[in-house]
């Protein structure tokens, strides 16, 4: 019976572990995006608009017009933080996306991952929906 307990108790404990490693590993991709307020998809698709998680402590975007760089922190527990962010300054005709989304990205908090999807959630509970460039 002690036996039993044992063999339960370490597979419980190897299984949230390696949760927390999956977490840890999908985080660090290229991420497209494909919701953010009232944008359609096809506009954020046709503008290219990704966010490049690769590096463990500095992510890169675009949101169709600027090349925009900030450090970012997560935590497993789902904490994520943008900070110190930078851009070039290349003028373009139409920069909103990239105007809304620089005007919410210090204010996201959240994150989390469902599958090949990565949810970013502001502190007024908008969302922005990635979804894994490398997902087939």
């Amino acid at each position: 019976m002690m036996r039993f307990i044992a063999l339960g108790l370490c597979v419980i404990l190897f299984s949230c572990k390696t949760k927390v490693a999956e977490t840890k590993q999908n985080i660090h991709r290229k991420w497209m995006l494909i919701e953010f307020e009232d944008f359609k998809k096809e506009q954020l698709m046709a503008k290219k608009c990704f966010l490049d998680l690769t590096n463990t402590t500095n992510a890169n975007a675009y949101m169709g017009c600027n090349t925009l760089g900030f450090i970012y922190t997560y935590d497993n527990k789902g904490a994520f933080e943008f900070k110190e962010s930078r851009t070039t300054r290349m003028y373009c005709e139409d920069h909103a996306i990239e105007s809304r989304f620089l005007n919410e990205v210090n204010t996201i908090s959240l994150y989390r991952i469902e599958g090949h999807k990565l949810f970013l959630t502001t502190k007024s509970n908008k969302q922005l929906v990635f979804i894994a460039e490398d997902w087939d």
